[in-house]
């Protein structure tokens, strides 16, 4: 057994109400609370509501930045981070999906270090950064769990996680904000959440520790697979898919993710295409790079499935995919992904840029 070393110091509190029933928490955060979220979801869903409520019963104040697009850029980030300076905020709260929770972190780190370039400071060494709580109320990214904060990086034409490594200090995960999410973005991101099992799983970053945990959550998103299928998510597969996703938060931080995502991330800057959907479309090829393996005999085992096109039938029924490429596209995509060294070093073998553009044609035409 490889040597290996697990960090996880996230404490996640779960349940129905569990914000308000758990107010006290937030006194100890500061005296001022920073609430950064999107336009209308967290409104929507009755997650805000919550949060300014428990910080309210605590006597905090709070300011909101809720402009937090999907896919934010540094610009967004860098202008709520001015806010935030401004208002001499104390800790800050991440409210939503991947983006506004992603967001929250980089933001923490902006507030505390704000001179010179945003990027320069987000991508460069470790710094400070104030506490941080999440509230997902999707259940595919896992950010709640993880150190990680993706921006969209213009220039580039692609995504990148920052390289400041900011864990929250509270993660509150209740389902109820997820009973009313569209069917579209609830498969979305429980795809994401199932593809942070996997590529934790067979990644060369996973240890004994991990893989174990890695089968509890593919045990867990099995139960999901026909409510996913059926589209119809009564509460408590709602729960499960939070669980699942949290897992696979917690995976991620130990292992990081692999090759299906930065190949997805270049779908997503180029056409559009949801994170989570993106890398369902890929992980049938992904997994095929690895030909005869037990480990992913085991992912098809303990999900249901007798094999990878099974699994990939499974991609294929629970995605609406319309996007159509060319072969002039995903040569492109190649080039740009190819140039990710460290996602390479995840899988067990050199990969050539062929092995590249098979996973996009395989995919994709």
């Amino acid at each position: 057994m490889k040597n290996f070393t697990y960090f996880m110091p996230t404490k996640i509190i779960f349940g129905k109400n569990c914000i308000v029933d758990n107010s006290s928490v937030f006194k100890d955060m500061g005296k001022k609370a920073y609430i950064i979220t999107g336009k209308h979801s967290a409104k929507l869903n009755g997650s805000e509501n919550d949060v300014k409520t428990a910080l309210e019963k605590e006597g905090i104040e709070y300011v909101i930045f809720d402009k937090i697009e999907e896919n934010p850029d540094i610009e967004t980030i860098f202008a709520a981070a001015k806010k935030g300076i401004s208002e001499k905020v104390d800790f800050v709260i991440g409210i939503g999906g991947g983006s506004p929770m992603d967001s929250a972190k980089a933001i923490s780190c902006l507030i505390l270090n704000n001179e010179g370039e945003p990027k320069d400071i987000l991508f460069g060494e470790q710094k400070k950064h104030l506490p941080v709580i999440e509230v997902p109320t999707t259940a595919g990214t896992g950010s709640e769990t993880t150190p990680f904060s993706i921006v969209t990086l213009h220039n580039e034409k692609t995504k990148s996680s920052i390289a400041q490594k900011i864990f929250a200090k509270y993660a509150f995960l209740d389902a109820k904000y997820m009973e009313n999410l569209p069917v579209g973005i609830t498969n979305n991101t429980a795809i994401d959440a199932l593809s942070h099992l996997i590529e934790s799983y067979m990644s060369t970053n996973s240890n004994f520790l991990s893989e174990k945990i890695a089968e509890v959550g593919l045990n867990v998103f099995k139960d999901c697979i026909p409510y996913l299928i059926n589209r119809q998510y009564p509460f408590e597969i709602r729960e499960k898919l939070l669980i699942a996703s949290t897992i696979a938060g917690i995976l991620i931080s130990q292992s990081g993710t692999s090759i299906p995502h930065f190949l997805g991330y270049q779908l997503t800057y180029d056409k559009g295409i949801p994170h989570g959907m993106a890398n369902g479309i890929l992980m049938k090829a992904y997994l095929e790079l690895f030909g005869e393996n037990k480990k992913v005999d085991n992912i098809c085992n303990i999900l249901g499935f007798n094999n990878l096109y099974e699994l990939g039938d499974f991609h294929n029924e629970v995605l609406d995919i319309k996007e159509k490429f060319t072969y002039d596209d995903i040569k492109a995509y190649s080039g740009r992904s190819f140039g990710n060294k460290a996602k390479l070093k995840t899988f067990p073998r050199n990969l050539s840029f062929n092995d590249i553009l098979n996973i996009y044609s395989k995919s994709l035409l």
